[in-house]
């Protein structure tokens, strides 16, 4: 009776931890099926960013993308240069990227370590892409960024559609007050994501397929 008592305790506080995660999102931009959310989080100044979408495709093709890390540059909203710089495995990468900045503030750069996982019994897929500075010193004329942790969960509906819910925080460095980040953030995300929906129908990404993730 106890432990059914315990369960039944645990059950809710884990519901309402649920719950309380979905809370807070404020709809920022709703355009070309991309919708990108923002809310206040504590203990981090600036805003975490949400997008949601549904992309046509298999999720190979995402995965091929995001892994042709070599070519980031080409999708992701004011990345000027994106390198390959470690393989660990085919599923777990470490990359450079460059971003621009308005004036007056400088531009940044960060190295990533992303990894891909996917659940074989629902063939949910998840991208996990973390900031790891301390793997390449920083370059005088650019600014390191403090902190950059991203999510992607991405759910197959059928083979012809996928839904990605995708999460960021980021901490730019120093010069860029949070005030100003948080207003001018949300394009960014559309962007990308925009970019993005049109380079997965690309030819050498369309016929991708991996032995490590199931469509």
């Amino acid at each position: 009776m106890k432990f059914q008592f315990f369960l039944l305790a645990f059950t809710c506080l884990l519901l309402q931890i649920s719950a309380k995660s979905q809370q807070g999102w404020t709809l920022k931009k709703d355009k070309n099926g991309i919708k990108v959310f923002s809310r206040k989080t504590d203990n981090f100044k600036f805003d975490e960013l949400k997008v949601e979408c549904e992309f046509e495709g298999r999720i190979s093709q995402l995965a091929a993308v995001l892994l042709d890390v070599n070519h980031q540059y080409q999708w992701v909203y004011k990345t000027t240069k994106s390198q390959l710089l470690k393989e660990n495995t085919p599923v777990d990468v470490f990359y450079y990227t460059e971003i621009e900045c308005p004036w007056p503030f400088e531009n940044r750069d960060m190295v990533i370590r992303m990894t891909i996982i996917q659940n074989t019994a629902n063939k949910v897929m998840t991208i996990a892409a973390k900031n790891v500075n301390e793997y390449l010193a920083e370059k005088n004329h650019l600014v390191r960024i403090k902190y950059s942790n991203a999510i992607w969960t991405v759910t197959p509906l059928n083979n012809k559609l996928f839904k990605i819910d995708y999460r960021i925080q980021v901490d730019p460095g120093n010069g860029v007050p949070a005030w100003l980040l948080n207003l001018f953030s949300i394009n960014g995300p559309y962007e990308s994501f925009l970019n993005l929906k049109e380079k997965i129908k690309l030819p050498q990404y369309a016929q991708t397929k991996f032995s490590f993730i199931v469509d």
